[in-house]
């Protein structure tokens, strides 16, 4: 039997992750909000709106985004539907928001366009599961994410909860020194009446924000995204954005 498949919590979890938490919904315009549907007139005007603030354009994000076999794991594009879920949901304490944000898979600052990718392994002995989203924000935005997530992991260690679930022990841990700076941290999701250990690896490359989620239902030491899979999505921004 392939590994993968005695790990039906983890593939729920993904789902359930996209619909947990996210930005507030009265911060960001129908426009932004519209922005990863893929409408032309609303490409439009974030690729517009990329130009005004300095930002990379929602065409060249896709193009920076990884795809395919890479490094041991298979990179999908997740349906529109999927990551949508994910929008308008607050965390019930303000000072989780932004870990609450990435739980759903944006920023707590909205971004002008946002590419998800599914992450699962290639080799059916890997139990590593989990999922990957770049966020095009202007620079300055881009910084103000980071510091606040770090403020957020100083504040929140207790967790929060959202849309009916529950994240708790929130704990960082040394991230990669990779990207312009970079932030990792811990947390668990109750389902049910257990606990899924996550990591996430939330890195920054100038104005785009490379937010990467783990999870191993056997072993939560290995939760982790492999770094040469961040390394190679860094490489990916760096090349198409030069």
């Amino acid at each position: 039997m392939r590994l993968r498949r005695v790990l039906p919590v983890a593939a729920i979890l993904s789902a359930l992750l996209a619909i947990s938490a996210c930005s507030d919904e009265s911060t960001e315009s129908a426009d932004e909000k519209a922005s990863a549907t893929g409408t032309p007139g609303v490409d439009d005007k974030a690729a517009a709106e990329a130009k005004r603030i300095g930002s990379v354009d929602p065409q060249t994000l896709e193009k920076a985004t990884l795809s395919g076999k890479k490094n041991g794991f298979e990179v999908k594009k997740v349906a529109n539907a999927e990551v949508e879920a994910g929008r308008g949901m607050k965390a019930d304490k303000t000072e989780c928001q932004p870990l609450a944000s990435l739980a759903g898979g944006f920023t707590h600052i909205p971004a002008v366009s946002v590419e998800h990718r599914s992450l699962n392994p290639a080799d059916a002995k890997n139990a590593t599961v989990g999922s990957m989203w770049l966020a095009a924000h202007s620079e300055e935005n881009a910084k103000q994410v980071m510091t606040d997530l770090r403020t957020s992991l100083k504040e929140c260690p207790d967790g929060f909860k959202t849309l009916g679930l529950t994240y708790t022990a929130i704990q960082p841990v040394k991230a990669p020194k990779l990207g312009d700076e970079s932030v990792a941290y811990q947390i668990a999701s109750v389902v049910g009446k257990q606990k899924v250990p996550m990591t996430y690896s939330v890195m920054r490359s100038r104005g785009v924000i490379a937010a990467f989620y783990g999870v191993n239902m056997l072993d939560p030491k290995k939760a982790a995204i492999p770094q040469p899979v961040i390394e190679a999505q860094l490489k990916k921004i760096a090349d198409v954005t030069s």
